[in-house]
């Protein structure tokens, strides 16, 4: 809502409005959404109590919240509609609307909506002053702010993130009485300035004037303000020495909300700890002291770069020198635990893993790490020929050596005092011990984002690792809810499936899974036994997801995923007999799919699940790319009418023919273009069959289908155009009924993808003419 010229306090320049709430240090991460909600809410209150604003400024530093404005003097006097009940309604519920205004039923009219009768209440508001209004509106305000984590105080109930030391609220250059009687505190027409280089109470009358005697009292109220000034300070830093600032924007955001009066300053690295590996020498500066590392060129330079909330008389030597010496501290201890654990070799703490618990039902660490071992062959056993330069006789060698030593340095020293090491530390006291270059980067990477993992060797490991990760939660009834996911198990599933993207990787999912669970039933009882089908189900419907992230529409991807599912290779299924199986075996005979009763001896097949079949997870995301491009095309369009209109043609006769046997006479075919058709699809289903078995690609193969299909739109049509069906001889009806029918099977034979033609015909940029079409 803006101020009109017409008002007139609007005639001065600068804000009139100024609240600021004076609070113990505000933990950083909180006041970015702090200061935006409590703009939301007193704008919001602004609004409903018909104040007219603009010029709307809201501020925060670690201690104190501000919110500046320019507000109408008065709201002038309106009139308000007010819909009471219908004029039917019983008497004590009219009587309740007339209290409720202080009015009487004189005081009414009626007025009809939707052909209802209402009681309706003109109610005249007379002019009110904006200042009578406002210390409802701070006090409220101050109390809905939301917080993640909040506090109360002395004897206080209220709530807030830290206490509240005073409020400041001034409007037309008179303080404005607010009393906060939940903490005891009534504001104020002073403040205070910054903590150290400022004493005494700040009197403040606008404001403009508050901005200007803050900033003479050390406190720069803009954190856009405050960030140039580190910024400057960063760039003279680095023209003077030569070097650059490693600047991220997490870090530099975290600095803002921790100093009121920014000052950069330039600390020194002893030379000794420079033999660290880089990692090590960061987390403590960026993680523990909110340092940031300085870079000669690619190398870590032996400095850091800190921001100062208080500049003394010395320029800053001593604050530099107290810095160093936390710094130091904190890098002699990384030093002694990365010396002592070179000691050992980095194999030497798998038996430490064995005292390290994972999960209570799922064991150890240790344990985990010999189930990803199996899930590494398993991964492997499935994928054929060499991979990505990893040649195939060295993988599965290499794969599991991986999981052997990739959490080995959980229990190492320098990951205990820094987990935020693990994985990396694992990486160079690898690389220092003589392992493989290929194992070494595989366990640097195995906590990165799908992106930063580049080595293929990387790439299997996180696969694995993924898949047992999945399996082993959904076995114990851990899997996500709608709100809930606290191991993270969607962004593994879509991790998971982005690498199968990346990597082009070919395997069958669901018999790894099943092998995985096989393995986890060895070891523990209890576990849910629909867990194969429940993981296989959640990964399909992170897939749904990601491509429809990429812009495939719903319809599509559901059709193409059921499409793959009908296709299956086929699985040998043992038969087991029940009298030797324990619980165990028998959930692994569940996951078979056979069952056989031992006082009958006859066997029951469980029924297939319908799994996507090898390699299906790449194929969708083609097939979906080529169908969604398919569907917007001039042949998609005609393959989709043929279908549709044939579909709706037979759709009366569909359960007279449902068991019947198609055969086409020709010698039946009494018009010209029934020939035509039929030999039109004599002709495509040679054809296709000639496209299904060339080595062509499944997405070119798709293509080639689509284009053959949609050739016999124009003798389709022609057929649908000249021919009756229902006609009196039956021979000649039935016949006619199977030549439709073979265009279907032909259709859903060949190309699945389609068979709901509703569904992609709702998904296609011309739906509205597919519909026409295919009526």
């Amino acid at each position: 809502m803006k101020i009109h010229s017409k008002d007139s306090a609007m005639s001065i320049n600068e804000e009139n409005f100024l609240l600021e709430l004076m609070v113990e240090e505000i933990p950083a991460m909180f006041q970015t959404n702090a200061i935006a909600n409590l703009k939301d809410i007193i704008t919001g209150k602004l609004e409903k109590n018909k104040i007219r604003y603009e010029n709307v400024r809201a501020y925060i530093t670690p201690r104190r919240m501000m919110f500046m404005a320019k507000l109408g003097s008065h709201i002038p006097a309106f009139t308000e509609e007010k819909k009471g009940p219908q004029t039917s309604a019983p008497a004590e519920v009219i009587n309740k609307f007339l209290k409720s205004l202080g009015i009487s039923r004189d005081d009414c009219c009626e007025k009809i909506v939707d052909k209802k009768s209402f009681i309706v209440a003109n109610v005249s508001h007379p002019q009110q002053s904006t200042k009578d209004l406002l210390e409802d509106i701070v006090v409220t305000s101050i109390a809905e702010i939301q917080w993640k984590k909040s506090m109360h105080w002395r004897d206080h109930s209220f709530n807030f993130v830290r206490p509240i030391r005073n409020i400041l609220c001034i409007f037309c250059d008179e303080h404005v009485k607010v009393e906060f009687k939940e903490i005891n505190l009534q504001s104020n027409d002073y403040t205070f300035g910054h903590r150290f280089m400022s004493t005494g109470k700040i009197s403040v009358k606008n404001p403009h004037d508050y901005v200007k005697k803050m900033k003479e009292s050390s406190v720069i109220v803009d954190p856009a303000e405050r960030k140039k000034i580190i910024l400057d300070g960063f760039e003279k830093i680095s023209a003077k020495n030569g070097v650059s600032i490693e600047i991220t924007d997490r870090l530099l955001e975290e600095v803002l909300g921790l100093v009121e009066n920014p000052v950069v300053l330039l600390g020194q690295i002893p030379e000794k700890f420079m033999k660290l590996p880089e990692e090590a020498l960061i987390t403590p500066m960026r993680v523990h002291q909110r340092y940031f590392p300085v870079r000669k060129g690619q190398k870590l330079a032996p400095f850091f770069a800190l921001v100062s909330n208080n500049l003394i008389e010395d320029g800053g030597k001593e604050i530099i020198k107290g810095n160093e010496r936390v710094l130091n501290a904190r890098l002699s201890d990384a030093l002694f635990f990365y010396e002592t654990d070179l000691q050992k070799p980095l194999e030497s703490h798998l038996e430490n893993l064995k005292k390290i618990a994972f999960n209570e039902k799922l064991g150890t660490v240790f344990d985990r790490i010999m189930r990803i071992c199996d899930v590494c062959d398993f991964v492997w056993n499935d994928i054929s020929g060499d991979f990505h330069g990893l040649p195939k006789n060295d993988v599965p060698v290499l794969l599991k050596r991986t999981a052997v030593l990739s959490k080995c340095d959980l229990s190492t020293h320098m990951v205990s005092e820094f987990p935020e090491l693990q994985g990396i530390m694992g990486s160079y006291y690898s690389a220092l011990q003589g392992e493989n270059k290929f194992i070494c980067a595989a366990i640097g990477e195995q906590y990165k984002a799908i992106d930063e993992i580049k080595s293929p060797l990387g790439a299997l490991f996180s696969l694995a690792d993924k898949i047992e990760i999945i399996t082993s939660f959904f076995a114990i009834g851990k899997e996500p809810t709608r709100s809930k996911d606290p191991f993270a198990l969607r962004r593994a599933a879509i991790g998971l499936i982005r690498i199968i993207r990346k990597y082009n990787i070919s395997l069958d999912l669901y018999e790894i899974i099943g092998k995985t669970f096989e393995k986890l039933s060895s070891s523990f009882d209890g576990l849910n036994p629909n867990t194969v089908e429940s993981v296989y189900s959640f990964i399909m419907e992170r897939l749904k997801v990601t491509l429809k992230e990429s812009g495939i529409p719903h319809e599509i991807v559901t059709s193409v995923i059921a499409a793959e599912r009908q296709d299956i290779r086929p699985v040998a299924k043992p038969t087991i007999s029940e009298d030797f199986l324990g619980d165990t075996e028998r959930r692994i005979a569940v996951y078979l799919g056979v069952h056989e009763d031992s006082s009958t001896g006859s066997t029951t097949k469980i029924p297939d699940r319908g799994r996507l079949r090898n390699g299906s997870i790449n194929r969708i995301f083609d097939k979906a790319n080529v169908l969604n491009q398919t569907l917007q095309s001039s042949e998609g369009e005609s393959l989709v009418s043929c279908y549709r209109r044939s579909k709706n043609i037979l759709a009366p006769y569909e359960k007279e023919n449902s068991s019947r046997e198609i055969h086409c006479d020709r010698s039946m075919c009494v018009e010209q273009c029934e020939r035509d058709l039929l030999d039109a699809l004599d002709t495509l289903q040679c054809s296709l069959d000639v496209v299904e078995g060339s080595s062509l690609d499944s997405c070119e193969k798709l293509r080639k289908k689509v284009s053959l299909c949609a050739s016999i739109e124009k003798k389709t049509i022609t057929f649908f155009e000249d021919i009756l069906i229902n006609v009196d001889d039956e021979k000649l009806r039935q016949n006619r009924i199977n030549i439709l029918q073979k265009l279907m099977v032909i259709f859903e034979k060949f190309l699945p993808e389609i068979t709901d033609i509703k569904q992609a015909c709702a998904c296609s940029r011309n739906s509205v003419l597919f519909r026409d079409r295919c009526i």
